[in-house]
């Protein structure tokens, strides 16, 4: 492999991965797919073909490639522990898909296997490295919104609960919340500068697989609030907005805005104005962050230390859900 390019591995040959990172690899300076490894080869045969990597019959085989320096994992939620670790431990760098975990406590064991093998781990939220997100936190860290008042955040749409899902499998942290809540928490820290005090949350809940279909709460910071709703049963919807003393913003297409020039509305006393910036492919970006990190030894943008804060605001809503009452962060 060129000094100049890092080798890549996926494990699973999961929709995510074709759609997405598969391009995304093609597309990228610094980057090369090597191998992917799935135990139907069937299912990525004629993807194979068309971007030139090498089907693997298992993960493990991905791990132990010697060509590979980065893996990408996209496994179901309840296997991103198991397989970061193991990736971490066979010495390769790991950028893992959302949510980064089930659970808060799963973390520390993937940092301390990162730190062992001195390796890079990140937390694979693609829509942060859409310039768009960088111009909306710029809007409101001029002070041209004013002192911050409140935020919505918004990712919903229909899908039908199938045992072949692993988003509804109680094995595999199904649900609404942890697949696509991930991002509107993400996206309320990025914009507060960090994790609530407190949160409120409701939800409607499948016993059969133990898991939401709808997630709704209140985040709790000192001078604002902001406001979530996620669903798998709802009409589809995307958002942020950000609302200010003297003005407020919004993001048309936050999480998934396409190749398309990306748009963001901003209202203050002087009337409406569109912020527009260049289509671009955010997954791409990500790819080529995370394997220049690796060329150059640099750290990434956003650590273990992110995903951990993330899955606690996740954990506490959960409990807020299961507990019926308003959950402190600290509380532990």
């Amino acid at each position: 492999m060129a000094d100049s390019i890092v080798g890549w591995g996926i494990i699973s040959s999961a929709n995510i991965s074709r759609r997405a990172l598969i391009p995304a690899l093609a597309a990228a300076s610094n980057a090369r797919l090597v191998s992917l490894g799935t135990p139907n080869h069937a299912r990525v045969a004629e993807n194979a073909a068309q971007y030139g990597y090498r089907v693997l019959p298992s993960y493990e085989a991905v791990l132990h490639d010697p060509e590979v320096q980065a893996i990408y994992n996209p496994l179901p939620n309840g296997m991103h522990a198991e397989w970061t670790i193991r990736a971490l431990e066979a010495g390769k760098h790991v950028l893992c898909e959302k949510p980064f975990t089930c659970s808060a406590a799963e973390i520390p064991a993937m940092e301390h296997a990162a730190r062992r093998a001195g390796r890079h781990l990140m937390e694979a939220f693609m829509y942060r490295f859409h310039p768009q997100m960088a111009q909306a936190k710029e809007v409101l860290d001029s002070g041209r919104l004013g002192e911050l008042r409140l935020i919505r955040s918004c990712f919903t749409f229909n899908s039908t609960p199938s045992p072949a899902n692993p988003r509804f499998q109680r094995d595999q942290g199904p649900g609404a919340l942890l697949d696509v809540g991930c991002y509107c928490v993400n996206s309320i820290r990025f914009f507060s500068g960090g994790a609530p005090l407190a949160v409120s949350a409701w939800a409607s809940w499948n016993d059969e697989w133990d898991g939401d279909m709808t997630t709704a709460g209140v985040l709790e910071y000192p001078a604002h609030t902001a406001l979530f709703d996620c669903s798998f049963e709802s009409f589809g919807r995307s958002g942020i907005e950000v609302v200010g003393s003297q003005g407020r913003l919004e993001i048309l297409r936050p999480w998934l805005p396409g190749a398309d020039p990306a748009v963001i509305r901003v209202w203050d006393r002087s009337g409406c104005e569109e912020l527009t910036t260049e289509g671009v492919d955010q997954y791409r970006l990500m790819v080529e962050h995370f394997s220049d990190c690796i060329l150059t030894g640099n750290p990434v943008v956003r650590g273990p230390e992110d995903a951990t804060e993330n899955m606690r605001v996740l954990d506490a809503i959960r409990r807020s859900v299961t507990e019926r009452r308003r959950v402190a962060l600290d509380e532990g």
